[in-house]
């Protein structure tokens, strides 16, 4: 292979006067395993030489475009030059952080492993919960010249097959070169999700979650290089549920449910509902502008301190109390009160559960305030009906997006509210 890459490795060994190439990837590949598969070639003794092989995998493969992408995911390509057979050996290894908890999704309780970057190990991981056949890790290759692995994982008894049937010819379809971003841009093209703000799939960095989620008869999809997977169809509901739920006593669980819920309404109307009321549905100018100025500088701090490092981060604090604290109420430049309504309210927001719903909210109460703010109660209303029409108009893959409140099922919206316990 003509390449001039450090980490791509050609071998020429001799077996029986016969030349045999090895082609490798360096960098994601197992000295120990390469070393053994020359070990294994060079000693010869078994007849042919794919008896030589010392390795679990070995699968002949005649399409040169099959064996060059399995080397370049970390696979061995044996060339025999001679009768002209190239086997392909699995020896990888990828560069990986170790299986830690996340930061985004902790428990008090519980397991404390959590995906890796590495698509095999996430597949371990959802193994060791599931340990039936019924299971299937269904590994699917999409894109045109840069190309993703990702897994399938759902129980064949249990998914809606005219469901899977549909995200299956989704994927042949995706002919992008632009999918590094992995689990986002595939997102975006299997859901065609445009402008939409909402998530239309549930992200989780927790083996535990994404298992039940399987367990239930849903889909997951690990791709390489994420450590996030992806659990659809998915609902708003279960977006807004947390493992710490489930690692307590059923009271103390739905206690932490209706906290949760409760925390996410006050995030999103809390400041507008307090602005109407207080000012009789006829705000100012100045105070419509100072709440939006306020909101806008939260999310400024916000996004400065995910990229702020470490070690600066309590002088970033300092600063942005000096900024929204009392050294700006002195000024003139808010009121006490505004600052405490628009604070309560990002705190609830910090209960959400789902990274990506509590970004949408804080968008959709800004946009919000901004109705309520220029057209009073008429504006607030108008508003919500735009709101829950289009949520009613979101329909993945035929599943509704606001189920089961709509349609209504009061079974199933007892158990979102009250965790039952196990029976």
């Amino acid at each position: 292979m003509n390449n001039n890459s450090f980490d791509i490795n050609v071998r020429i060994l001799d077996f029986h006067n016969r030349k045999i190439e090895i082609n490798y990837v360096s960098s994601l590949c197992s000295d120990e395993l390469i070393a053994y598969l020359v070990e294994g070639i060079t000693n010869a003794k078994g007849k042919t030489l794919k008896d030589c092989l010392n390795n679990g995998d070995v699968k002949e493969e005649t399409d040169t475009t099959k064996y060059e992408y399995a080397m370049l995911t970390g696979c061995a390509i044996v060339k025999d030059l001679e009768k002209q057979k190239v086997y392909v050996l699995d020896t990888r290894q990828f560069p990986s952080r170790s299986i830690d908890e996340p930061d985004t999704e902790k428990s008090v309780r519980g397991s404390k492993d959590g995906f890796n970057e590495n698509l095999l190990n996430c597949a371990g991981l959802i193994r060791r919960r599931i340990r039936t056949l019924d299971l299937v890790m269904e590994k699917v290759t999409v894109g045109k010249t840069n190309k993703l692995d990702i897994c399938l994982c759902y129980l064949q008894s249990k998914i809606d097959q005219t469901m899977l049937k549909s995200i299956k010819a989704r994927l042949q379809e995706i002919k992008n070169e632009d999918l590094i971003m992995t689990d986002r841009a595939l997102e975006e093209l299997i859901f065609d999700q445009g402008y939409n703000p909402f998530p239309l799939v549930r992200y989780s960095e927790r083996p535990d979650v994404v298992s039940t989620h399987i367990h239930h008869g849903y889909l997951a999809i690990i791709c390489d290089t994420s450590s996030s997977v992806m659990m659809l169809p998915t609902t708003l509901f279960e977006i807004l549920e947390h493992v710490e739920e489930h690692r307590q006593t059923p009271i103390i669980g739905t206690f932490i449910r209706l906290i949760r819920f409760s925390a996410v309404f006050l995030s999103i109307y809390l400041v507008p509902l307090w602005m109407l009321i207080k000012n009789q549905g006829n705000i100012s100018f100045k105070t419509l502008f100072s709440i939006i100025l306020v909101e806008l500088a939260i999310e400024l701090l916000r996004i400065a301190t995910i990229h702020t490092p470490d070690s600066i981060s309590n002088t970033m604090g300092m600063i942005a109390a000096i900024l929204l604290g009392e050294f700006a109420i002195e000024l003139g430049f808010f009121s006490g009160e505004i600052l405490l309504f628009v604070s309560i309210g990002n705190v609830c927001d910090f209960a959400t559960p789902n990274y990506e719903l509590s970004l949408t909210n804080k968008y959709v109460k800004i946009f919000m305030i901004l109705f309520s703010g220029l057209f009073g109660w008429l504006g607030f209303i108008a508003y919500q009906i735009i709101l829950y029409m289009y949520l009613i108009s979101l329909k993945p893959f035929g599943f509704s997006y606001l189920y089961p409140l709509i349609p209504f099922n009061g079974k199933d919206l007892l158990q979102f509210i009250i965790r039952e316990p196990k029976k």
